[in-house]
């Protein structure tokens, strides 16, 4: 055999592989035999780790989505005082409880309107931009709340043109329908519409007349009197000394047809709506909307038992097609308005949501909300009393409807009942009596006597003896769900079954 030499002066076989390796090759058969097992087993342990932690992963994300899913679960408990369990049951927990009792007449907005802003100049020279008919429209659309429509102007007259700018040919020039009112009081409110004049609110002459010298004659003398009017020294309330007597002349959106409803009142506190009143009846012959009956509703258009100065109505008004976008400026409006209460006025019984005006001193505060605990809502919000986050719809109906006070007069039948708060129960004990310091002393009476079961879910309190002697006791029986009636027996049988305890005593 012919041998061959390597570079290296090796030689090589007729296979060219180097002469002597033969051992060598089996031997790196052998390693490479061994390496490939061993790596092959590397692999095995690489992929096994490498599912293993695809799995671990997957397992992990399931937990943390559970975790996640309690703990929202176990906040949510925490938020509205229930038991997981009873989530459980209750997939749609009820909304948060307004946990808010009033206990003093004083806690009212009525009464704290009383008390700082009638007769405060400080305040009166402050509000008095936002009361001012004109300036009230511009401070308004300054605010660019957006699909409230600010009602056009037509003319405005002051102390200096009223006698030589108004005529009945300005009268006439002037395109109908149109509302002529004065920017500084509460009243004198005229309209002219199909050539026709009628001062309907507040007004010397309230007939209906042709719109010609006559009628012309009547309005000049109604708007000359009126501007001379200091409307501040009548009721305390300052802000009107503050106005410009002037007399506005704006588009009639009633008579225009732009709503089917006089103007709809929402109540704001420290910038949330809270509840508005809304006419609930229409006109006949020349009674006008402001003299119809209205009715109070939650936002979500739901009736509240409430009734403040006019009377209710047995049914309640269609919800409007505008509804849901008032609600929205209403929301917008309230925030230039924190730390306050304010009624805004706007027309809303159309497609659009017209702005009429703002009031501070509703009826010259004068007047009393019933049930007071619908005061006292206002009154708690305004100052921070009641979290703003619990006044839903559904918590104003709670609130309002709780019938968890309740009286058994053994004197007057008449002054039994349920209510919805110790200060509404408390005021039926100042029927005992007709002097102002007996009334007082019976109403403290009644709630001292009532702080002492307040913690009870029925608290009970029977009075004889013209309201001089009482006994209050609680009684904690699931009362939800249960008619106010049902709750007043539930008293009255407790009373009895203790009676004659209560006398041995």
């Amino acid at each position: 055999m012919r041998r061959h030499t390597t570079k290296e002066g090796q030689g090589e076989s007729s296979k060219g592989y180097p002469i002597g390796s033969s051992d060598k090759r089996a031997t790196s058969r052998k390693s490479n035999s061994k390496l490939f097992k061993g790596r092959r087993g590397s692999i095995t342990i690489m992929l096994t780790l490498v599912l293993l932690a695809i799995v671990l992963t997957v397992q992990f994300r399931v937990v943390l989505r559970y975790y996640s899913k309690m703990t929202k679960q176990n906040n949510d408990n925490m938020v509205y005082g229930m038991s997981s369990s009873a989530i459980t049951m209750m997939p749609s927990p009820p909304p948060p409880k307004i946990d808010y009792i009033m206990w003093s007449k004083d806690e009212a907005y009525m009464r704290d309107c009383q008390l700082h802003h009638k007769s405060n100049a400080t305040w009166g020279k402050i509000h008095a931009p936002y009361v001012d008919k004109i300036d009230a429209k511009r401070i308004v659309e300054k605010m660019h709340v957006e699909l409230l429509k600010i009602i056009p102007t037509l003319a405005v007259l002051d102390m200096q043109n009223i006698t030589t700018s108004y005529s009945l040919e300005f009268m006439k020039s002037l395109r109908q329908p149109y509302i002529i009112k004065s920017t500084h009081l509460s009243g004198g409110v005229a309209r002219v519409y199909n050539n026709t004049y009628h001062c309907f609110k507040y007004c010397m002459n309230m007939e209906v007349m042709p719109l010609g010298p006559t009628a012309y004659a009547a309005s000049l003398q109604q708007w000359i009197e009126d501007m001379e009017l200091d409307y501040s020294t009548l009721g305390g309330e300052l802000q009107y000394r503050y106005i410009t007597p002037r007399i506005i002349f704006e588009e009639d959106v009633i008579s225009g047809e732009k709503t089917n409803t006089d103007v709809t009142f929402w109540w704001l506190s420290n910038g949330h709506p809270v509840f508005v009143s809304e006419q609930c009846e229409r006109p006949t012959g020349a009674e006008q909307g402001f003299q119809m009956n209205r009715t109070f509703l939650g936002t979500d258009h739901r009736r509240l038992p409430i009734v403040f100065n006019r009377g209710t109505c047995k049914t309640s008004p269609i919800k409007p097609p505008s509804w849901n976008t008032q609600l929205e400026i209403m929301k917008q409006v309230g925030r230039h308005f924190l730390g306050e209460v304010v009624r805004v006025d706007v027309y809303g019984g159309g497609e659009e949501v017209w702005f009429s005006e703002l009031t501070f001193t509703t009826a010259g505060c004068w007047k009393r909300f019933k049930p007071a605990v619908a005061d006292g809502l206002l009154y708690g919000l305004m100052k921070n009393r009641i979290p703003p986050e619990f006044v839903t719809p559904a918590s104003v109906q709670r609130m309002l409807n709780d019938r968890s006070w309740v009286s058994v007069s053994l004197d007057y039948e008449s002054l039994s009942g349920s209510f919805p708060s110790p200060v509404d129960l408390c005021l039926t004990f100042e029927e005992y009596s007709t002097g102002k310091q007996t009334k007082e002393i019976l109403f403290n009476q009644c709630i001292q006597t009532l702080k002492r079961i307040q913690k009870h879910s029925l608290r009970c309190i029977v009075s004889m003896n013209n309201g001089t002697n009482v006994r209050a006791f609680g009684v904690d029986e699931p009362v939800n769900g249960v008619s106010k009636f049902a709750k007043q027996n539930i008293c009255e049988a407790e009373y009895l079954r203790s009676k004659d305890i209560w006398e041995l005593s």
